[in-house]
């Protein structure tokens, strides 16, 4: 048998899409010249925002609100803004602002938001002052957890709904720094002391003034002119501020007995006592 000659294969010829007399139509129709017009557009709009004088932020354009501890100075350096030109308010970058204002230790919650056409609107929330410790001339606010929110100096305006705790301790007293927790067992004690009012311990008694020294440890006092009472020092482990509690109780106990008569009350509570009391003099 004869073999047959290969004969090459005839491949058709085929002109590219680009190429063809429709492809130019397929690729330019009226929906993508829309779009791209719609694309131009739209950077033009936003090259206009971004640029326009009518968003600069104005000189009066920062509304600050919740702040009654934290200094309005360090609120104007956690938003960072430039001093010398007024920036477009759809350049402010909020979220950064928000995280340094958390950093303020007073700040528990804040929100910082653009509202057109010139104006940054920043509102802040607060930690609860719940305690005041008068030391070395400075008086500091505390709140719960005992975090140290504010420094005031003595002349400072007071804050009367707060209690206020005068910390007369050199030798054994606590640092004090804006910012940081102290103690745990010292705020315990300094809350729970504080939060006491004449009704808790059974006094009848117009006030109750509290404070802290070397010699005795904290003391709670009947003012203007009462008894004096004395609950000593408090650590983790030998004398927790959880026996404060005990303390209230045989307060309450020794001061139903006649508080006119009791001048100095040493609250020790043990089993079948409360502690000691030195008589007023007759």
């Amino acid at each position: 048998m004869t073999r047959r000659a290969a004969r090459p294969i005839r491949r058709s010829r085929t002109t590219p899409v680009s190429f063809r007399e429709d492809g130019w139509r397929a690729l330019v129709n009226p929906a993508r010249i829309a779009g791209f017009l719609l694309m131009l557009g739209s950077a033009a709009a936003i090259g206009w925002l971004v640029t326009s004088h009518q968003f600069a932020l104005a000189a009066d354009g920062v509304e600050i609100s919740g702040v009654h501890y934290t200094d309005i100075a360090a609120v104007s350096d956690a938003l960072d803004l430039p001093a010398a030109d007024a920036p477009n308010v759809f350049g402010l970058r909020t979220d950064p602002m928000r995280r340094a204002l958390l950093a303020l230790p007073a700040v528990a919650a804040a929100d910082v938001h653009v509202a057109l056409p010139d104006r940054l609107v920043v509102a802040i929330t607060e930690r609860t002052a719940v305690v005041q410790v008068a030391h070395a001339g400075v008086t500091y606010l505390l709140d719960g957890e005992g975090i140290v929110l504010e420094g005031r100096s003595a002349n400072a305006p007071p804050i009367t709904d707060v209690p206020l705790i005068d910390d007369q301790r050199v030798n054994l007293g606590i640092p004090l720094v804006v910012g940081q927790q102290i103690d745990p067992s010292e705020s315990a004690a300094m809350l729970q002391i504080g939060a006491l009012t004449p009704a808790l311990v059974g006094s009848s008694t117009s006030g109750l003034a509290f404070s802290a020294n070397d010699a005795d440890g904290f003391v709670v006092s009947a003012v203007p002119d009462g008894w004096r009472a004395v609950f000593g020092f408090y650590t983790p482990t030998l004398r927790p501020p959880t026996e404060i509690a005990q303390q209230v109780q045989c307060l309450r106990s020794l001061l139903a007995t006649g508080e006119a008569q009791i001048q100095t009350i040493y609250l020790a509570p043990s089993d079948d006592r409360c502690g000691t009391y030195l008589p007023r003099p007759s």
